[in-house]
């Protein structure tokens, strides 16, 4: 890589250092590719949905492409247990009548792909979490088996430390802001970094507003730079469609907010348990010595918010739920929460491949995004995807065409994903 005060060269330039941007440059320097940059306005993601998740790993899906990424994931964590913080404790799926036959017929797929899923009735439920007394309007219940838990910034970590044994770089602080496209197939890329970290408020500030014109930085405040490129990723998460368009093209994701709640249930240890699913679509599990729980309120409107609504959150939309699942959750206390960003495709689906449309040129800009809240989960197959993708010239190991977002230009619609939470 040739730097000099104001300009950088690389071969592949990634944008967003979350989970997915890391796997990515994992995933290039594991195919020997090793002049790769990551970039990055704050690698630390204090606002990034890696960091503000609930740390779910789960196979458990009703497409058989979502399985798969998560199943190779897995596979993978389950390799690196300690260094990622892997436990499969298991996701338990609660169901009535209305969707169990459903619930059923996927598990026949989930089986089939090699993916352990127990069948639970009421009493199997209750005996396996005796807590869940509520039962009444219960049909029955899946259990994953080798679904449970990760330690997300640990994930990460262990991605760029591998990555960056491999010759991968990462930039922090680099905003990315534009790019023009050569006719020798060159992308120049402009970058402003900020010359000292950013207090957690800026930061915030920055990722709601996503300025992206030179009049909007102060010149006091860091450097322009431009990075001179091959190819380069979109992996910026719920800022893709922002970072799509200043690329030149069109991406039909939005960021959501989604909220996330601390609870403590007094005389309930729950750290014998995984995640548990609840009908209603509240899940939670343990978080050191409390609950953790969450919920996708499907009225939410899209935008770059981050606000945590607190007591309003949790007792309009988390405490009900629970009350109605067991009396152990009668008198819970809340205790704290976050809201991160998802970013939501049409359906539901990643978008992984070359992108598309507008100006770009083939063959320059490649794309892994629009997880829908199961980036973690399967940012290992992804980030492997994309790199044979790039590197190879096709998918290797899993097939994943059918999740480039020309399947939304072409008509060639795959079912939405319908088990997402």
């Amino acid at each position: 890589m040739v730097r000099s005060a104001q300009h950088v060269s690389t071969e592949v330039l990634v944008i967003g250092g979350g989970l997915i941007g890391s796997a990515i440059a994992y995933g290039l320097v594991k195919q020997g590719l090793q002049d790769v940059l990551v970039i990055d306005p704050d690698l630390s993601g204090e606002w990034s949905s890696s960091e503000l998740n609930a740390g779910g790993v789960r196979g458990t899906w009703s497409q058989t492409v979502n399985l798969e990424l998560s199943k190779a994931s897995i596979d993978f964590f389950s390799l690196h247990a300690e260094q990622v913080g892997y436990r499969p404790c298991g996701y338990l799926w609660l169901h009535r009548p209305g969707t169990w036959d459903a619930a059923l017929r996927a598990r026949e797929m989930h089986v089939r792909h090699g993916w352990p899923v127990e069948v639970l009735d009421v009493e199997g439920i209750r005996q396996r979490v005796p807590f869940i007394d509520k039962t009444s309007d219960l049909a029955g219940g899946l259990f994953g088996v080798r679904d449970g838990l990760v330690n997300p910034n640990r994930l990460k970590e262990h991605f760029r430390e591998e990555a960056q044994r491999g010759g991968a770089k990462f930039m922090d602080g680099a905003y990315f802001c534009g790019a023009e496209f050569s006719e020798q197939g060159r992308v120049g890329v402009e970058v402003f970094r900020f010359a000292s970290g950013l207090s957690s408020i800026k930061k915030r500030e920055l990722l709601s507003r996503n300025p992206s014109t030179r009049g909007e930085f102060a010149t006091e405040d860091g450097d322009w730079i431009r990075i001179d490129t091959d190819r380069v990723v979109n992996a910026s998460g719920a800022w893709a469609p922002e970072v799509a368009r200043r690329l030149g093209y069109d991406c039909p994701s939005r960021p959501v907010r989604r909220q996330i709640s601390l609870f403590h249930a007094r005389d309930l240890d729950l750290t014998p348990y995984g995640m548990i699913i609840d009908p209603s679509g509240v899940y939670f599990h343990p978080e050191s010595i409390y609950g953790l729980s969450g919920f996708a309120n499907q009225g939410e409107n899209p935008g770059y918010r981050f606000d945590y609504e607190g007591d309003s959150f949790f007792e309009e939309w988390i405490w009900p739920a629970l009350y109605e699942r067991s009396t152990a959750f009668e008198s819970l206390r809340h205790v704290s929460g976050w809201a991160g960003l998802y970013e939501e495709s049409p359906d539901h689906h990643a978008i992984i491949g070359e992108a598309i449309g507008g100006v770009i040129p083939a063959g320059r800009v490649f794309e892994a995004h629009s997880f829908s809240g199961h980036g973690a989960m399967q940012s290992f197959a992804a980030g492997r995807g994309i790199a044979e993708r790039m590197v190879l010239g096709r998918y290797e190991t899993i097939e994943l065409e059918s999740l480039s977002a020309a399947r939304f230009r072409d008509g060639k619609n795959i079912p939405g994903e319908t088990w997402v939470i």
